[in-house]
């Protein structure tokens, strides 16, 4: 039995199978993976990893299993499942994904399910010698009478889409109440989950953004198993209500801070534009954040400069933000074509940088999110089922005005910016206009 010290939950213990996957390389290897990447430099403190955020999880995860009155077998599935819930996560995580996905490599849920089925290896050929003799994950799932399919399906989802789901992936009363029990999924990856309850207190804690405080706690005891599902309790709307307010403003304030946004952006293109001096896409996947920004030093040149400057903070300026509501079919066509055909973007980038007198890779046409830009989605993650006094079982809308607000509200305003080096905003925010979304 281990007694993790914990900044958000304070003290809390970790035995049996969880003690075990807590040697892993798997686990360990997620305390050198950033959980929000290049954060830190906008938010001094956001310094915390995947790896703590896993354990919190998985702690979250017990919480919620004793609420809802799962068995013991049950709860230690979805505490596993917390735990592993990002063991597939590559250097710099969602920053780097796109990348590396497009060079060749896999997306983060596959390689989760491969590690936890037992088809992928993060440990390199060279790195064997000194992790040997070790027990795979499937092995000590399997030791302790877990399957290893079930853990990983309880990951992807009750929907398997095989990715992972964001704040636009939930579609309120697309369905009926389902008659499968996907209570354990949703607990593990759902509208109210124990990875989004642990994210917004820590993120809010480490980031300094009071935003995402919750009463989690009333949040948790208010949880009910109904229908099949994971339902709250009308006793702790209020707790709800709290949760889904703080999810949207971290979203705006922190992931699509238009700062985060750039250091984002300066880092993917020093690893596109130097592929050719990287190692293969695969072999990316398996590092951690610091080696990833080795091999970008050595491979000197733009690379080098990028990482110079995130360094010492002499970052791009914005140029140019483009809200939705501003443009029209046809700039919206274009910014699509540009968020999702790379050789087009870097085509675009880098003749707008020869206009302005720059080298190439110095100016950057960021486009935060396709489906903002292409469908304008609000806080629609508030598919959430509520059970009343009266035993029946509502949807969140029927309770509350909140639910169709935060679906109104936009999670950002920009569509779409462009980024250059500090002195040339004016010359590329011109020349943009005249030949991009003129």
């Amino acid at each position: 039995m281990k007694v993790i010290n914990d900044a958000i939950h304070g003290d809390f213990s970790i035995g049996g199978v969880r003690e075990e996957l807590l040697a892993t390389p798997e686990v360990n290897k997620l305390s050198h993976i950033k959980q929000l990447g290049l954060a830190h430099l906008v938010f001094p403190g956001a310094h915390h990893t995947r790896f703590e955020h896993s354990l919190g999880v998985s702690h979250v995860g017990g919480m919620m299993s004793e609420s809802i009155g799962l068995d013991e077998h049950e709860k230690e599935v979805v505490q596993v499942a917390g735990m592993l819930h990002d063991v597939g996560h590559g250097p710099y995580s969602h920053t780097l994904e796109h990348i590396l996905h497009s060079r060749g490599g896999k997306d983060h849920m596959s390689i989760t399910e491969g590690i936890i089925t037992g088809s992928y290896d993060v440990v390199t050929d060279s790195e064997r010698p000194s992790v040997s003799p070790r027990s795979s994950i499937p092995e000590i799932l399997e030791r302790h009478d877990m399957d290893p399919k079930e853990v990983s399906s309880l990951i992807r989802g009750p929907d398997a889409s095989g990715t992972e789901r964001s704040l636009f992936d939930w579609n309120e009363g697309s369905s009926e109440f389902v008659s499968e029990d996907v209570t354990l999924a949703n607990m593990v990856h759902g509208p109210v989950d124990c990875d989004q309850i642990d994210y917004l207190l820590r993120d809010a804690h480490f980031t300094g953004v009071r935003h995402g405080s919750i009463d989690h706690r009333r949040l948790i005891r208010s949880l009910r198993r109904s229908g099949g599902n994971v339902a709250v309790d009308e006793g702790g709307l209020a707790a709800l209500e709290g949760m889904l307010m703080a999810r949207g403003l971290m979203y705006s304030a922190v992931y699509f801070h238009r700062v985060t946004r750039v250091t984002e952006v300066m880092l993917s293109r020093a690893v596109e534009r130097s592929e050719d001096s990287l190692p293969g896409a695969e072999e990316m996947q398996r590092k951690v954040d610091s080696e990833i920004w080795a091999d970008l030093d050595a491979a000197g040149g733009y690379a080098r400069d990028i990482l110079t400057r995130l360094k010492y903070r002499r970052l791009f300026k914005v140029a140019s933000t483009y809200r939705r509501d501003d443009l029209s079919n046809e700039q919206i066509n274009s910014l699509v074509k540009i968020a999702t055909d790379t050789d087009h973007r870097r085509a675009i980038e880098d003749d707008i940088a020869s206009r302005a007198g720059l080298e190439p890779g110095y100016v950057a046409i960021d486009v935060p999110s396709v489906k903002l830009l292409l469908s304008e989605p609000r806080m629609s993650q508030v598919d959430i089922r509520v059970l009343g006094d009266d035993g029946r079982t509502r949807w969140l809308k029927d309770h509350t005005p909140i639910a169709d607000a935060l679906k109104r509200r936009q999670v950002s305003q920009a569509a779409a910016y462009v980024m250059t080096i500090p002195g040339h905003e004016s010359r590329v925010s011109e020349l943009v206009d005249l030949h991009l979304m003129s």
